[in-house]
């Protein structure tokens, strides 16, 4: 087992890790945080050996900056340079568009990033929005028909839809919670007949991005996450360390009924035991 690790572990120079079910599990309103086994042993770990590391959670109901305070109060050592939303994706792969106006549907989690970087944000909630470059959808929980009539008339007009995530549920320590993003992707669907881009996982923007924050290349690191059809495919679609744990959506079964081509290359019972893996491969 050892030199199969050996193996596995020897191009990793940088870990990218899921946060809800992985390092951390909440309730379904993504409040009262606790820690899983072994995750802040393994962050302090890689932190002592100066090995960078990310979490890239695809939740936007708080901005980076809250989620490190989240991560922090639950026991896990973050700053602000180890945490990244898919508003922290969109946030550059808009600018990079060279849009200037965008419609908005989410929470200020989902928006703070984007006006960081200079982008006038329209809230989708307001009357007559006017003109913008792009729909951009994330955590929103209080969203009403105004957003949707609005959001559609943007898109209409030529706006291209984006969202933070197309996954319908997240880990939460009293089971599936309802990914917001996904639901309203799904209502604009029939009315507008686009599919809406995704920037957070398991596209290829936002391991790409992951791996800059990093300053690797995506084949220089391990992606650790719970969920089968998020972070696992994103590693194994972009060349990337597959890495699953099995204490959030998915569980130890997820994979039995699927082709072997699309199997994690390592799968564990928790960041725990993960680490003690990578400790011996060592």
């Amino acid at each position: 087992m050892t030199s199969q690790m050996n193996e596995k572990f020897a191009r990793v120079k940088g870990f990218v890790f899921d946060m809800d079910g992985t390092l951390i599990l909440g309730d379904k309103k993504n409040n009262n945080m606790a820690m899983l086994p072994g995750a802040a042993d393994f962050i302090n770990l890689l932190k002592g050996k100066g090995i960078p590391y990310v979490v890239m959670t695809n939740g936007t109901a708080r901005s980076p900056s809250d989620y490190v305070k989240v991560l922090s109060d639950a026991g896990i050592p973050m700053n602000e340079n180890t945490m990244m939303t898919p508003s922290s994706v969109a946030a550059d792969y808009l600018v990079k568009q060279g849009y200037k106006r965008i419609m908005v549907l989410g929470c200020p989690g989902v928006w703070e990033p984007l006006a960081d970087l200079g982008l006038e944000i329209v809230l989708s909630s307001i009357e007559n929005p006017g003109p913008v470059d792009a729909v951009y959808i994330g955590w929103y929980r209080e969203f009403g028909f105004k957003d949707i009539e609005n959001a559609w008339l943007a898109i209409r007009d030529g706006a291209e839809l984006y969202t933070a995530s197309d996954v319908p549920f997240f880990a939460t320590a009293n089971g599936p919670g309802i990914g917001t993003s996904c639901a309203l992707a799904a209502a604009l669907k029939p009315l507008t007949g686009k599919d809406a881009i995704v920037l957070g996982k398991p596209s290829s923007h936002a391991i790409e991005s992951a791996a800059r924050h990093l300053g690797l290349e995506v084949n220089e690191i391990a992606v650790v996450g719970d969920d089968a059809d998020l972070e696992v495919p994103m590693a194994k679609n972009n060349g990337a360390l597959a890495i699953y744990v099995h204490t959030g959506t998915g569980g130890p079964n997820a994979f039995d009924d699927r082709p072997q081509a699309t199997w994690p290359d390592i799968s564990v019972t928790n960041v725990g035991e993960l680490m003690a893996l990578y400790q011996d491969s060592e």
